[in-house]
């Protein structure tokens, strides 16, 4: 299948892209954002009209909570108004491909029942939640519009290679290097006792591959399709850092810095991904300790 993916240079773009190209799919890469503005529905319209895709995966997002906070204006133009170009490009587009819109677990915000299932009510807290439901909202309102076919992807969180360390995971292992390399003998931290519910992005890449495969089978997309994408397995942030220090091979002191201590933090977060599971054969694969000696780049056995 021709897969044209927005947000390829992103985290999870970088990954959905080699996906694709190991299974033998043709892969059209958007540019990056300085050189596209995925908000620019003529230029959008163009580069889909150009590329006549099977499918697009539509990555293209700020990338982070944080970055929504600090710049919401921004962030609103890329998450809407680039859906919305995305949207109106495939109803004008001759022969209409598949989306694959990729939301995320922060629609939920903090459900107390868990694992979260897909038929959990939706209650963001933050900028960046919002902004995901109301991405969600553009792409269900132009699938039923227009008859295309539509899957919602929500992934929990997810770590690997490549990630920028605002992410928890990539926070914590660029602090333990700067402790293995000598420039620091502390690492700094948050709230280490919560849970959280924490994927491989090469496992997350497998999914979105089996979602658009399945788009492109008839095997969902029959009006919108919402699916979870998550291990189903919780884990302390505390044995998160613990093992990152053992594939280190150091002891460092451990600050706790109230500034980054949230005090709406939910204990716990556990998605439910039986849908994807039921629709797609798709199982998370890679073990976290891997997943940690990757973003290390250190051997397992360190």
């Amino acid at each position: 299948m021709r897969v044209l993916v927005t947000g390829a240079t992103g985290f999870a773009g970088t990954w959905l892209v080699r996906e694709l190209e190991r299974a033998g799919h043709e892969v059209m890469p958007t540019p990056p954002s300085t050189e596209l503005e995925i908000a620019d529905r003529d230029a959008v319209r163009a580069l889909v009209a150009a590329a006549a895709p099977d499918a697009i995966a539509h990555l293209a997002s700020a990338s982070s909570g944080a970055d929504a906070s600090a710049d919401p204006a921004r962030a609103t133009r890329s998450m809407i108004g680039g859906t919305l170009a995305v949207t109106q490009a495939i109803a004008s587009a001759e022969r209409q491909p598949a989306l694959m819109l990729v939301s995320s677990a922060e629609v939920y915000g903090h459900p107390s029942a868990e694992p979260i299932s897909e038929t959990a009510a939706l209650a963001p807290r933050s900028t960046y939640g919002f902004l995901k439901v109301a991405q969600e909202s553009v792409a269900s309102a132009a699938a039923q519009a227009t008859g295309a076919r539509l899957a919602i992807v929500r992934p929990f969180n997810h770590a690997g290679p490549g990630q920028r360390p605002r992410a928890v995971v990539a926070a914590l292992a660029a602090r333990v290097a700067a402790v293995r390399a000598g420039e620091s003998s502390e690492v700094i931290v948050g709230n280490m006792d919560v849970e959280r519910d924490i994927g491989d992005v090469r496992d997350v890449a497998v999914a979105y591959r089996h979602v658009l495969e399945a788009l492109l089978a008839g095997r969902i997309g029959d009006g919108p399709s919402v699916l979870n994408v998550a291990t189903g397995r919780a884990v302390r942030l505390r044995d998160v850092l613990e093992e990152l220090c053992r594939i280190a091979g150091v002891d460092p002191e451990i600050r706790v810095d109230g500034s980054l201590v949230r005090s709406d933090d939910p204990p716990r977060i556990v998605g439910d991904a039986t849908r994807l599971r039921a629709l797609t054969g798709w199982e998370p694969r890679i073990a976290l300790s891997q997943t940690l000696a990757d973003v290390l780049d250190l051997p397992t056995d360190a």
